[in-house]
């Protein structure tokens, strides 16, 4: 997992020991990325069986793996990441001869980051453009704006709205660039066909639901995550207010993680592959299919 309000689930389920139900007697071992390329790389090297991660790095671990390593199981989220920018800056076309950033060259944020300012008509230096994007860890985002070093950055919530309340704000929300603002922020995914894995996607799935009709509680749950975790204590209505552009979901949303991967492939991120087995469904669909069940059974 990592530390954004993008993986709420996971966050969440930590707290309230959902996984550690699920799998008993089989212990359960957390560990925290702050990458994503380092929880694939962890996948790759059998050091975790499972872990939430956003789609780009998904992507690229299912076609580096060729399948084998890495499998999208289930989604985590929806939304959750902006353009946030300094005050001063009101319009895209404000954004030549400046400097933004991204938290980590390919990653979800910054294929975002690149694919907007082209479709509107800015270049980075790289393409002999006046745009310069960087990148910079999300925490250290405020800092650099503040010293007046950074103009704006596309980031995963709670940075968005921490940004927010220091006096920058959202040039682009990324629903609205994304038909009915949906389009996956984080992903469930394991090594393929490992022992357990069945019960996990039930786990997630449920934990999904709770966290769905229980979302003040989830919230509270959230804040002392991020506490735990060392973060800056936030108060709840600001976890209210990041939470509010985050939809948990289970959805893949397989057609929009083929969508972000050719537009990673056109910024030159993903070498040409097969990803039609990206996506696996069929224990999403059975845990569905049970919980579908059992609620009847429960009435």
């Amino acid at each position: 997992m990592l530390p954004t309000l993008v993986q709420a689930v996971p966050l969440v389920a930590r707290q309230r020991g959902t996984f550690e139900r699920a799998l008993a007697p089989q212990p359960v071992v957390w560990r925290i990325f702050h990458s994503g390329p380092e929880l694939v790389g962890a996948l790759f090297a059998g050091a975790i069986d499972v872990g939430y991660v956003g789609p780009g790095p998904a992507i690229n671990g299912y076609l580096r793996s060729r399948g084998e390593a890495l499998v999208v199981l289930a989604g985590a989220a929806s939304g959750g990441t902006a353009f946030v920018v300094r005050a001063g800056i009101e319009r895209v076309d404000e954004l030549h001869g400046k400097t933004l950033a991204s938290p980590q060259i390919g990653n979800t944020q910054d294929v975002a980051l690149r694919t907007f300012l082209g479709a509107n008509g800015l270049r980075t230096l790289e393409q002999r453009g006046d745009v310069r994007v960087l990148p910079v860890v999300s925490a250290e985002v405020l800092q650099l704006m503040q010293r007046g070093e950074l103009d704006g950055a596309w980031v995963p919530e709670p940075w968005v709205t921490l940004l927010e309340q220091a006096g920058a704000h959202v040039l682009i929300d990324e629903r609205s660039l994304w038909p009915g603002g949906r389009f996956p922020t984080a992903l469930l995914v394991a090594r393929p066909q490992h022992q357990g894995i069945a019960q996990v996607v039930a786990a997630h799935v449920d934990e999904v639901a709770w966290i769905q009709s229980h979302p003040a509680d989830a919230h509270r749950w959230i804040r002392k995550a991020l506490h735990d975790l060392g973060g800056k204590p936030m108060a709840l209505e600001w976890v209210a207010r990041a939470m509010g552009r985050i939809a948990v979901t289970w959805d893949p949303m397989p057609k929009v993680l083929l969508r972000l991967a050719d537009q990673a492939r056109q910024l030159g991120y993903l070498p040409p592959g097969d990803l039609s087995g990206l996506v696996d469904r069929s224990l999403l669909d059975h845990a569905l299919t049970d919980r579908h069940l059992s609620a009847e059974s429960a009435q």
